[in-house]
């Protein structure tokens, strides 16, 4: 690990390791100021991958250097209920495909619906049923802070449908039940110095506020000698908004008056801006809205230069002038379906404003990710949130910078106990170092597109912890063997016998690792025994796919015929399995006699970089006398890789043609891919 990084840290050292070095998705977290913002813009400057960073609001992006999540991944503003995923379009879809780490900032103000829509657009863009579509995902936040906003009592009685609980924190999301996460806790704190500064925030963190806490931040109940380069964070909007309009009017100038424009049923409440926004040069602005053009998004900061009857001209940080259009917002009511799961949204009125609102004071909410030198933390209406004391006075780099405007109430300090539950997770050091073991042992051949190689290390994993009676480690490796094998024939054998220890345990996780380990041991009959005790559950498509193998593997063909029936009902539209498409290929075109080639050209298409997907539908098509059409169009590109698989060209001459085409131009090898996927429609 270079430098840059404290190698006195180790949390620090374990999520680097994580990132640089495996594809693993893990959840980071630490204090504020605990240096994981600085340690992430490192590691993307030191490790060689494709970085996405997004976080849910236009400021936490801006300090994050990243994109909203919304407008990332395309996805509405409402619930995301079962089924929804992002409108993208074929530039952003080319960027997903080509990034290797999603960093996910902010992500204790993200909702477990918005992770789930997350996980199906990536599956179905990247076409597999592996958790957020094999992406290593980094999730960044502090659980302590502000939680997740739900805006309406719809959205609520939806989420609370589909998640059966009150929580909506991003963990709870259904993606996560497949796949284990784990908490990595960055415990020094570097934004503030004074260790009895940092240790009285830990306090306010976790619930355990002291009365000497409560004495020593009263102290600071003061006015400051001046307000220059001073921001106030308030608890409600309403408050800023008075202290922005009186240092308004301390301007000296003409004051300018822009009316916004109703119509409709719209509660004036809820406006994303004023209604009758009054500004004056020098004032300083927020933007509320993202820029169409990219030149600003929402929480951008900039001061006022000029301003005309229907014109504002507002300078950003960097200098750059530019004239602000109006924008409008809809207003919308809703109705949840319980039948069909969705939230009907229907407009209701509209509202048309310039995006701006003045700044010298904003929410707690808003400040979340900043740091100041000087703050002024305004009480006058108390805290209600969970987590809002906390990241109010994290937000100051020192107690000689806070300044309070009236005492603070012990009971301002509570955490929800969820959170605290969730926290007794972190920094799990055993599960850490095996995932950046195996994580390690899986990467080159991941990187590589070599499935069979990754599917063999996943499986000697398996039977590693297995044997040292790690069952909960054993789980973990055998659901990756299931997420990333398609043809299964090179593990046959590769497993002596299943360990003696494992045999003791009953539990349904221990079913499924008997199964894997019998299946691949040759024990087909122990295989069967064990599986049957899994259909039903949480296990039964795992359950069904190791059935069908074992009764392909002792002949029973119509039988694992009726299986894959059963299995092919599990699997979402859009997001295939590989290992699905493969075995039912097979079976068909070898045992059945149903068509099967369709399925292997889908394969291709969905796994271009798996030369034994490609070397199966030569065989299958050869067997059919069947030939792949010239392709013409987009794909007149791989004309000649075309030509060399129609050919008498033996299947390494071919794969070392493929594998010297892939290394000169990807784009030939992709395009040979998509013309095998188009052509499935008339060979199978």
């Amino acid at each position: 690990m270079n430098t840059i990084f404290d190698i006195e840290n180790k949390y620090q050292e374990y999520a680097y390791e994580l990132i640089a070095h495996t594809n693993r998705s893990f959840f980071l977290t630490g204090r504020a100021g605990s240096g994981k913002t600085t340690f992430l813009k490192n590691v993307q400057k030191e490790v060689n991958k494709n970085f996405v960073v997004l976080a849910p609001t236009g400021v936490a992006a801006v300090v994050a250097g990243g994109e909203t999540i919304h407008s990332f991944f395309g996805l509405p503003m409402d619930v995301c209920t079962p089924g929804i995923y992002g409108n993208t379009n074929a530039t952003r879809v080319q960027t997903i495909l080509h990034t290797d780490t999603f960093i996910i900032d902010e992500v204790s103000m993200v909702r477990c619906d918005i992770i789930d829509a997350i996980d199906l657009t990536l599956r179905r863009i990247c076409k597999t049923a592996t958790p957020f579509g094999g992406k290593q995902m980094v999730f960044v936040g502090d659980m302590y802070q502000l939680p997740p906003v739900v805006a309406r009592k719809e959205e609520e009685e939806a989420l609370h449908d589909i998640y059966s609980n009150d929580a909506y924190y991003f963990y709870n999301a259904r993606v996560f039940k497949k796949m284990r996460l784990p908490k990595i806790e960055f415990e020094k704190v570097y934004r503030q110095e004074d260790k009895n500064f940092v240790q009285m925030l830990d306090r306010i963190r976790t619930n355990a506020i002291t009365p000497s806490d409560v004495l020593t931040l009263n102290e600071r109940n003061i006015m400051p000698e001046s307000d220059d380069m001073m921001i106030t964070l308030c608890s409600v909007n309403k408050t800023a908004d008075t202290i922005n309009r009186e240092r308004l009017e301390s301007i000296e100038g003409e004051t300018f008056r822009y009316e916004g424009v109703l119509s409709g049923n719209i509660d004036e409440r809820r406006l994303p801006a004023d209604l009758s926004l009054e500004l004056k040069v020098g004032a300083q602005v927020m933007f509320v809205r993202n820029d169409t053009l990219h030149r600003w998004v929402n929480g951008t900061l900039g001061v006022v230069e000029s301003l005309s009857e229907k014109e504002i001209v507002v300078k950003l940080a960097d200098d750059e002038k530019y004239a602000v259009p109006c924008c409008t917002w809809e207003s919308v009511t809703y109705d949840y379906d319980k039948e069909t799961k969705k939230l009907n949204k229907n407009i209701s009125g509209t509202f048309t404003q310039f995006p701006l609102k003045l700044a010298w004071a904003i929410t707690i909410h808003k400040s979340q990710g900043m740091t100041f030198d000087k703050m002024h933390l305004d009480l006058t209406h108390g805290i209600f949130a969970p987590g809002q004391l906390y990241v109010a006075l994290s937000r100051v780099r020192s107690l000689d910078g806070l300044y309070i405007s009236k005492p603070v109430n012990p009971q301002y300090a509570f955490t929800k106990k969820e959170v605290l539950d969730f926290a007794k997770g972190y920094n799990e050091q055993r599960v850490i170092e095996n995932e950046i073991e195996s994580g390690k042992c899986a990467f080159e051949a991941e990187r590589d597109a070599d499935y069979d190689k990754v599917a063999e290390i996943y499986l000697s994993l398996v039977e590693k912890y297995a044997k040292e009676g790690n069952i909960a480690e054993s789980l973990e490796q055998c659901k990756r063997l299931l997420s990333n094998v398609i043809c299964d024939e090179h593990l046959f054998g590769k497993v002596a016998e299943v360990p003696a220890c494992l045999l003791q345990e009953t539990s349904l996780e221990a079913n499924l690792l008997i199964s894997v380990l019998s299946l691949y041991s040759r024990n087909y009959d122990m295989a069967l025994e064990c599986i049957s005790a899994l259909i039903g559950t949480e296990y039964e498509v795992a359950a069904l796919f190791l059935k069908s193998r074992c009764l392909t593997k002792l002949e029973r063909f119509d039988e694992a015929d009726c299986v894959n029936v059963a299995l092919g009902n599990h699997y979402e539209d859009g997001t295939p399995d590989a290992k699905v498409l493969y075995m039912i290929s097979e079976l068909n075109e070898t045992h059945i006699g149903d068509p099967g080639i369709d399925l292997m050209c889908k394969l291709v298409g969905v796994r271009p970089k798996y030369k034994q997907g490609l070397l199966t539908l030569r065989r299958q098509l050869r067997r059919k006398n069947l030939t792949l059409n010239k392709p013409t169009g987009k794909h007149a590109i791989a004309d000649e890789l075309v030509t060399a698989f129609n050919s008498e060209m033996g299947d390494v001459e071919f794969i070392e043609l493929w594998d010297n085409m892939r290394k000169k131009s990807l784009k030939v090898v992709t395009n040979f891919a998509g013309h095998v996927r188009e052509s499935a429609s008339y060979l199978g």
